[in-house]
């Protein structure tokens, strides 16, 4: 029996962006969208697509994976949304500066792009759904079901940053009716309601959130209104800044650049760079714990060898 309902979750991130949907029929797991298109094929599969577009003669040109290192493109641009959230935070970075640089030189707005962004996320959604459920073939499969969308936005949104991403998605051709839900409200609720100890949980019980993003990390307070259903609003001003994990990948690029040098590393072929920057991010970052004391080995293709600083046959030795 084909499904009667869909509902589609969409993380909006700054630096990245991730999609998973679930339906009403048969088995009620929660799908994620892992394959994104990558034509350099050095992109595992992950959860996650940068979010990231560029142009050529104002029409889309790449976005996500496709974007190459070396193309002028958007990054961060979600953050050009909200300028009163820039103006209380500690630094900007070079992305939202040259993000804004674009947007005056093309003639476009943040919510344009967002609305261009979001409309290839969109589709590609669409298209995955349509391959991995059977007896959704046909193209319009959508105006035979019913379609939830939830898309997620920054806490500290203001009212008017929601109203321009709410534009943005409709302009995207998502659901006229989706909901938009903070990001630390999805991360509290999906949480609790994967705790095994939830009964320990109580009406009028306050937590807190750290949502550590890849662009921004936000801490905001929660108190839980109700256990059946699970509801809980914010009881606290929150607080944000621009301290994700990303900086960690821009900290050991320019650390490799120091070591080999600005012009050998600008040198590299960038089917080469990026699969560093991947193996950095996928084989060192997020397996790294100060529990271990293993070492971690990086593919520097095109490198000079450097006893010195641990380079050997094109590799990097690091430890902890």
């Amino acid at each position: 029996m084909v499904a009667s309902k869909v509902v589609i979750g969409i993380d909006f991130g700054t630096t990245y962006s991730g999609v998973s949907w679930a339906l009403n029929e048969g088995q009620r797991s929660i799908r994620l969208i892992t394959d994104w298109p990558d034509p350099s094929a050095t992109n595992p599969n992950t959860e996650k697509v940068p979010t990231v577009i560029s142009y050529k003669n104002g029409q889309v040109k790449n976005w996500g994976y496709e974007v190459g290192l070396k193309e002028e493109a958007f990054r961060w641009f979600k953050i050009l949304l909200e300028p009163d959230y820039l103006k209380g935070i500690r630094k900007t970075t070079e992305e939202v500066s040259h993000s804004r640089e674009l947007l005056d030189r093309m003639k476009k707005s943040a919510e344009d792009v967002i609305a261009d962004f979001l409309e290839q996320l969109w589709k590609y959604t669409q298209e995955d759904i349509r391959k991995r459920v059977e007896g959704l073939e046909d193209d319009d499969w959508e105006s035979s079901m019913d379609v939830d969308v939830i898309l997620t936005v920054p806490a500290m949104w203001s009212h008017a940053a929601r109203a321009k991403t709410l534009r943005a998605a409709i302009a995207a051709g998502l659901p006229k009716d989706l909901q938009l839900v903070t990001e630390p409200e999805a991360a509290a609720l999906a949480t609790l309601r994967d705790k095994s100890d939830e009964d320990s949980l109580q009406d009028g019980d306050v937590f807190l959130v750290c949502d550590a993003g890849g662009g921004t990390v936000d801490l905001i307070s929660y108190k839980v209104n109700s256990m059946n259903p699970l509801r809980v609003e914010e009881c606290a001003v929150g607080k944000g800044d621009l301290c994700g994990s990303v900086f960690l990948d821009s900290g050991f690029e320019k650390y490799i650049m120091t070591l080999v040098g600005e012009a050998q590393y600008k040198g590299l072929r960038e089917v080469d760079r990026k699969k560093m920057l991947k193996t950095f991010e996928y084989g060192v970052k997020r397996s790294f714990s100060t529990q271990s004391s293993k070492d971690y080995s990086v593919d520097l293709r095109g490198v000079k060898d450097n006893e010195e600083y641990g380079i050997v046959e094109e590799t990097i030795s690091l430890d902890q």
